[in-house]
């Protein structure tokens, strides 16, 4: 089975600096995902421009398909040198990971990535070599559903120099740390905050360098197909319904007379509504057996569609028990929404006193795709 990958980063800068000197970049291709991670020179605003610069133009270069190999080649002559200090204006880590399980990573004067296996950081065959007089560590990998990459620059490592630690927090301190706090519930975000947190508290609350952490974590791919009104042609409700409740992933019926269709097309399985989750611009859930998540059409979309587009995270909504709630939840928690939009005109959407978005269901279901893109979820789109 293909394995996914989730990401997640978290920065700081150093105390009394406006920006952070080091800079993250991830990019999902279609068979992969490539993570940048690089260190500029110093700290503040050019340490900020030159990281940035590397960053870029990795993520440049292999969404262009160039060879692993030829980036660090362009990058090593690309990268100019300090002339006083005799060192190269900005470090970089570079993964590159095939949804096969095949990893890639390539590190110059970074902090090695640690790779936890159950908890456990493990061993990694690292391979050197001198590009334009730069040495560089790869390393390649297969990877496991349930193994965590973690990437950090030298700000982790050094975190609690001269307190706690008075050379640094070091590469075996970290990896303990990392061993354990990789529970299998933690999401990468998670995981990146409670290792960047950890070097904050070290370092006072004021950070004598920039860090950054990235997180890999691997796992299966989740997904949710969402079934919204009922289909142009009253024939093909069973047929569709049939292939809706077949695939694979979480399932969601939004629209009182698609959940009807639904429970009819199941055996006549009875729905029943939870008055208690009603909000005065939200109707109530209802419960089906074998439906993960039952809601009204239109009215919960667009509520939805509000919550997205003013930035509601997960975390904002985490205690709510309304629908549009429920729904946004379940989109955040999934990485691929495939939604199946019945064309189906309901007469009552389209009376002249309601608001002008209830005879739009497919273009509200359009702009919560556009949203949920923008926050790295896949979202596919299927009429009927």
């Amino acid at each position: 089975m293909r394995l996914f990958y989730e990401w997640g980063g978290k920065q700081l800068q150093k105390h009394g600096e406006e920006l952070c000197g080091d800079n993250l970049a991830f990019s999902r291709q279609a068979d992969s995902v490539m993570l940048a991670l690089s260190d500029g020179l110093g700290s503040g605003v050019k340490a900020n421009i030159l990281s940035t610069l590397t960053t870029q133009i990795v993520m440049h270069l292999m969404e262009n398909e160039l060879p692993l190999g030829e980036v660090v080649e362009t990058l090593s002559r690309t990268l100019p040198v300090c002339e006083i200090r005799k060192l190269a204006y900005s470090t970089f880590s570079i993964g590159k990971f095939s949804t096969e399980g095949h990893a890639r990573v390539v590190e110059f004067d970074t902090p090695s990535v640690v790779l936890l296996r159950q908890r456990k950081s493990a061993p990694l065959p690292y391979e050197e070599r001198n590009i334009e007089g730069k040495t560089i560590r790869e390393l390649e990998v297969e990877l496991k559903v349930g193994d965590w990459l973690v990437f950090v620059s030298d700000g982790v490592l050094n975190a609690g120099i001269g307190g706690l630690y008075p050379l640094g927090w070091g590469a075996e301190q970290v990896a303990r740390f990392l061993e354990e706090h990789c529970h299998p519930d933690l999401s990468a975000q998670q995981l990146a905050d409670k290792l960047a947190e950890a070097a904050w508290d070290l370092y006072c609350g004021k950070p004598g360098d920039d860090v950054s952490v990235a997180v890999i974590k691997v796992r299966h791919k989740l997904t949710v197909t969402i079934l919204t009104g009922p289909p142009a042609d009253r024939s093909v409700d069973k047929k569709i319904v049939d292939r809706f409740t077949k695939r694979q992933g979480f399932l969601a019926v939004c629209g009182g007379t698609t959940s009807k269709i639904v429970a009819r097309c199941m055996g006549n399985k009875s729905l029943e509504v939870d008055l208690a989750t009603m909000k005065p611009d939200v109707p109530p859930l209802a419960r089906l057996e074998g439906i993960d998540l039952m809601t009204e059409g239109i009215l919960t979309l667009t509520r939805t569609n509000e919550l997205l587009h003013s930035g509601t995270d997960q975390e904002m909504v985490k205690f709510q028990t309304d629908a549009a709630s429920a729904l946004l939840r379940l989109c955040i928690e999934v990485d691929h929404i495939h939604f199946i939009v019945g064309l189906s005109v309901n007469p009552a959407h389209q009376n002249p006193d309601l608001p002008r978005q209830l005879g739009m269901k497919l273009a509200v279901v359009r702009e919560i795709a556009e949203e949920l893109r923008k926050r790295g979820k896949e979202v596919t789109i299927e009429t009927v």
